[in-house]
């Protein structure tokens, strides 16, 4: 097997209690596209048809995102001081519904705005054509979520036909011309638990991909619940014992636009409209990011308020991977100057 076991996560990182404030963030999340080809059953897209769903309830359109829009994005993320690590084409939809894809991650390639420009999907859209110009336009890393290890597993979970023969004869000609881009593939725990499921995994997959994970199911998109009791959420992405924190490291240097420019602090797709730090119609990404907004909510993790703040309470993501790295909570009282504008007083964001 020539895959490395090993979760996604990058450890290989400062610490971020020594660096923060940022003068522009390490990470963006741009959403190609709120439309998808599944209907995951931890996912809002599992209600997708249902008037009383919880994605009808979003009130989200389920569009692409303008390419029109997406080049004044670029133009703003070249505004700041510092560009960013790491670009994460991903969000609600499957990027790879947006037939522009492969040009949008060209185009942040000529820029130079990021070392780092990423893929995260389901891979049920690869050919060799689309893998050839993903390659070609400059990605540095596909991550690949499975959702089973054949094609009946696939409709219990997806709620559509998926031939899953398909998917991995693509995966295989990704990994063979993948050039300089890196292949990662994972599936979550609770679709391998029959006898000898996660051995199967490893058999199948270790050869065509650089590196593999199994994540432990946790909830993700709070509205969805824990999923008929499936996700225990006492236990990490890595399937380690979940230590409780009182901050948040990930909205001290992230930045996730979606399809209507709306600028969220984290990457959990499918948040609400009211968490948004702001619009890229109204504001610059610049401007969001230096945001009283923005700032309040940061003051107020730092606080020690989480727990008190709507969305960030009922979230699991905070300890959804544990790298001690971006433990803050012992530089909190330490920190918290450095996020007042003429000694305001920290406020947590409105409803």
């Amino acid at each position: 097997m020539a895959a490395t076991i090993k979760p996604s996560y990058d450890t290989k990182r400062r610490r971020l209690a020594e660096i923060v404030p940022l003068k522009g963030p390490f990470t963006i999340f741009i959403e190609p596209t709120r439309c998808c080809n599944f209907k995951c059953f931890f996912c809002m897209h599992a209600t997708r048809g249902n008037p009383d769903g919880v994605l009808a309830k979003s009130g989200y359109e389920m569009k692409h995102m303008d390419f029109e829009f997406y080049e004044k994005l670029l133009a703003q993320l070249a505004e700041f001081p510092e560009h960013p690590k790491r670009i994460v084409f991903s969000g609600l939809g499957e990027p790879l519904l947006n037939p522009r894809l492969p040009e949008m991650i060209a185009r942040a390639k000529k820029m130079e705005l990021a070392g780092r420009l990423d893929i995260l999907t389901n891979a049920s859209l690869l050919t060799p054509e689309l893998t050839d110009a993903l390659i070609a336009a400059g990605t540095t890393r596909i991550q690949v979520s499975l959702e089973g290890l054949d094609s009946a597993k696939y409709k219990e979970v997806t709620g559509v036909d998926v031939d899953f023969d398909k998917i991995y004869q693509n995966l295989g000609y990704l990994y063979k011309h993948k050039a300089n881009c890196s292949l990662f593939v994972k599936i979550i725990d609770s679709l391998v638990e029959a006898p000898g499921e996660k051995e199967r995994f490893y058999k199948m997959f270790g050869p065509i991909c650089d590196q593999m994970f199994i994540e432990h199911l946790i909830t993700l998109q709070h509205p969805m619940g824990d999923h008929g009791g499936r996700a225990n959420n006492t236990r990490n992405l890595n399937n380690e014992e979940v230590i409780p924190r009182d901050i948040c490291p990930v909205i001290f240097y992230l930045l996730e636009i979606d399809v209507d420019g709306n600028v969220f602090p984290c990457p959990i797709s499918g948040l609400p409209k009211h968490f948004s730090m702001g619009n890229m119609n109204k504001n610059t990404l610049l401007e969001i990011w230096n945001s009283s907004r923005r700032k309040g909510l940061l003051r107020a993790q730092l606080m020690r308020k989480r727990s008190k703040l709507p969305v960030c309470c009922e979230c699991h993501a905070c300890s959804a991977v544990l790298d001690e790295n971006e433990n803050m909570d012992n530089d909190a009282e330490r920190l918290l100057p450095l996020f007042f504008n003429n000694k305001r007083s920290a406020q947590c964001p409105p409803r």
